[in-house]
């Protein structure tokens, strides 16, 4: 191993207890700005595991992220019955983490949206899936459409203001 490559090895994370700053920057995008989509994995009822994007995840804290479901989505049920979770987050240039945690139900009911509610994810582990060889070029990312942009904005400024 090269002495660079053996200085890397040195100062590359593997599991941290909360967000590393660069991972919080890039979930605490504040004023309803737009996130990266993160992909929430569940567990449903007979124990088959479930994923599904989501742009509403933001980080409140480096120990708590927040996200918006609409009731009668899978991940709301599943997170209500088992609140263990798993946020996979990728971004430019180097983040691709994997964030475990656990959730609840924060609000119910939205004052903005009486069929969506917030839940808060506390943080129990942040684990660098980023490998060394190469970098992160682009990130996905969800922009609502028009007819529902005050909506979006609506739940958004919610949740950030929490």
């Amino acid at each position: 191993m090269g002495k660079t490559q053996e200085s890397q090895e040195k100062t590359r994370w593997r599991r941290a207890p909360e967000l590393p700053q660069e991972v919080f920057a890039v979930l605490r995008k504040p004023n309803r700005a737009i996130n990266p989509v993160t992909i929430v994995a569940t567990v449903d009822a007979d124990g088959t595991p479930r994923t599904a994007p989501f742009g509403s995840v933001r980080a409140v804290t480096p120990r708590r992220l927040r996200l918006i479901s609409a009731h009668y989505h899978d991940t709301y049920a599943n997170l209500c019955r088992d609140g263990r979770v798993m946020v996979a987050l990728v971004a430019p240039p180097d983040i691709a983490v994997s964030i475990r945690g656990q959730a609840r139900v924060a609000r119910e009911q939205m004052n903005a949206d009486k069929h969506s509610a917030i839940l808060d994810i506390d943080v129990e582990e942040v684990k660098n899936d980023m490998v060394r060889t190469g970098v992160i070029e682009s990130a996905t990312t969800f922009s609502p459409r028009d007819e529902i942009r005050d909506w979006f904005e609506a739940v958004i400024g919610e949740a950030e203001n929490m």
